[in-house]
């Protein structure tokens, strides 16, 4: 009885000894862990948290098209001035500076007053009226535009081409063919109202640069004009004559007088609002029967597409048509 006492104690001290060699155990298991946890996370970059302030963009720098170096490559294109000066789209015609003669692309109004699809947009009080091509086909492209905008085919084509018949107009460019009178036509009613530009019919006067066509005589001008304030009267200057007057709010008169301080060497630079780039310079008419216009070339020795008119007084405007892509292959238009 006096040996089992003593067998039971040494049964408990092994038991604790086995547990505490076990939480050894368990201690250096979780220090190799932290140690090799703390291995890993020394092993990736640390982690930085950056605040910047939100980007401002700078808004794309857009450069002004100006035409230059016209000068270093041109030939010379001879007119007679007899001929010339009172030729093209931006004559000045009055009682002083009359256009003679018969205008040479003289075409009758009737198949101007349709659009492409056929249906009659405009009417004219005689079928049989004549006028140069470009005012009729301005004026179709015109009234085609304002018929899709509105729906109304009331605009009228009174006079256009009037041979020998300016005596009695204080405008005298009817002679020229490039100039026609409106009025309305409500076909209903049978009534032709005066057309005075207003109301619905306000989107002429606002639109009709986009064909190249100017209200001649507008109110405010009557001191250059010389002519009373008229809404009826459109002449046409040609594309892009008709956009730079109105951006420079210049009637025919001042606009002439404008283009001569521009020469070839210093032209007036002008991007249009459909892309198209122009650089307009003025020459004066020589004292000889004949004057020689210098007419720029592109880099391979070639015309650009230009058009030269008489101003009716004394010299010539040359408008040339520059590509946006001037001085590669294509400056050939």
């Amino acid at each position: 009885m006096s040996e089992n006492p003593p067998a039971r104690h040494y049964k408990y001290n092994n038991i604790a000894l086995l547990l505490a060699a076990m939480l050894l155990i368990v201690l250096a298991i979780g220090k190799s862990c932290r140690s090799e946890s703390k291995d890993d996370d020394s092993s990736k970059p640390a982690v930085t948290t950056v605040v910047t302030e939100p980007s401002q963009k700078s808004e794309p720098t857009i450069a002004e098209f100006k035409a230059e170096g016209l000068d270093e490559n041109f030939r010379y294109l001879d007119v007679r001035n007899a001929e010339a000066l009172m030729k093209g789209d931006l004559m000045l015609l009055n009682s002083a500076f009359r256009y003679e003669g018969v205008p040479a692309d003289l075409e009758s109004n009737y198949k101007y007053l349709f659009n492409e699809a056929g249906v009659r947009i405009a009417s004219a009080a005689a079928t049989i009226n004549t006028g140069c091509k470009r005012l009729l086909t301005a004026f179709n492209e015109m009234a085609s535009a304002f018929y899709n905008k509105t729906g109304k085919a009331t605009l009228m084509l009174t006079d256009i081409y009037v041979k020998d018949g300016g005596d009695d107009k204080p405008c005298y460019e009817h002679e020229s063919g490039l100039a026609f009178d409106l009025r309305l036509f409500y076909e209903s009613e049978g009534t032709y109202p005066e057309f005075t530009g207003t109301g619905d019919y306000a989107w002429i006067p606002q639109n009709c640069y986009k064909y190249g066509l100017i209200q001649r005589y507008p109110a405010g001008k009557e001191d250059k004009t010389g002519v009373d304030a008229n809404a009826r009267h459109y002449r046409y200057v040609g594309k892009p004559h008709a956009e730079i007057m109105r951006e420079k709010n210049m009637c025919l008169e001042e606009y002439i007088e404008e283009l001569k301080k521009y020469t070839i060497k210093e032209p007036l630079s002008f991007e249009s609002e459909d892309g198209t780039r122009w650089a307009i310079y003025y020459f004066a008419q020589s004292t000889d029967k004949t004057t020689n216009i210098p007419i720029p070339l592109n880099s391979a020795g070639m015309e650009y597409y230009y058009t030269v008119s008489g101003n009716g007084r004394d010299g010539y405007i040359v408008s040339v048509n520059i590509p946006a892509s001037a001085g590669t292959d294509d400056t050939i238009i």
